[in-house]
């Protein structure tokens, strides 16, 4: 079995991702408000310990439309043979600038739904906050389900609940950007059985805010200052009904039938 790294023990890769962040916002690199303060950047870092839980002997994991790169990073830093997948152009940019300096292993395809890979070709799928914004959400799980091996696990992360608080205040006080499509449990797990996974695990997450957002620049850095006190008062929030039923998103482990 392989080592497990645990975040508690590091520091080193926060500063490394902070590093790249401020790099990349100074180049004028626009959409990374949930990598710009400590707690955001700590959220993806329990993330990627929960995967980490979730299969502790490693294997071979997609990061299905990786982003920035930081759960590729994170993921590879706990010994997992990371693959990352995203349809965001190759030639170099601020946005790709931590996905190249980290030397990933990056696939740019050109097509949002089909993938570069064979049948069963990996152990685990990630998708931290991507199957909500496919546009062809029927044919990506499809390609899901073939790139994944029998028994493989597709790990769901940040697919915005339906019922969440911060959802509601997004459309109807700060009149910011909100999710086209919103999801149950119940619902996410209804939708994933139709293409061959079956629910292992469930649960609420992000009954906190993380990146604040519509907030002042000033009242957002405050909020962040204590990450680790702020995301484990989320966590036991998280867990207490009816608290979690109003939370950001519906996350889930699914096992490839």
């Amino acid at each position: 079995m392989r080592k497990k790294r645990s975040s508690r023990a590091e520091p080193e890769e926060m500063a490394a991702l902070a590093l790249a962040v401020e790099r990349s916002l100074a180049e004028g690199c626009a959409g990374l408000d949930h990598l710009s303060t400590p707690l955001g950047r700590a959220n993806y870092q329990c993330k990627a310990d929960i995967v980490n839980d979730l299969n502790p002997d490693g294997g071979r994991l997609l990061d299905w439309g990786c982003g920035y790169g930081q759960m590729s990073y994170l993921l590879r830093n706990r010994g997992f043979e990371v693959v990352s997948y995203t349809i965001e152009a190759e030639e170099p940019s601020p946005w790709n600038s931590f996905l190249r300096d980290q030397a990933l292993d990056v696939f740019y395809g050109g097509d949002p739904v089909r993938l570069p890979f064979e049948e069963e070709a990996f152990d685990l799928v990630l998708s931290c906050g991507v199957l909500e914004h496919v546009e062809d959400e029927s044919g990506s799980l499809l390609e899901i389900q073939r790139i994944l091996r029998p028994g493989g696990l597709f790990i769901v992360m940040m697919l915005p609940n339906e019922w969440s608080y911060a959802e509601f205040m997004a459309r109807n006080i700060f009149k910011a950007s909100a999710h086209d499509r919103l999801y149950s449990i119940e619902k996410m797990c209804l939708l994933l059985a139709r293409f061959g996974f079956r629910a292992i695990r469930t649960w609420y997450s992000n009954t906190l805010p993380k990146n604040f957002t519509p907030l002042p620049e000033r009242l957002r850095q405050l909020l962040g200052a204590h990450p680790r006190l702020w995301l484990g008062t989320e966590a036991l929030l998280s867990r207490i009904s009816p608290v979690s039923w109003y939370s950001g998103v519906v996350e889930g482990v699914f096992v490839r039938l």
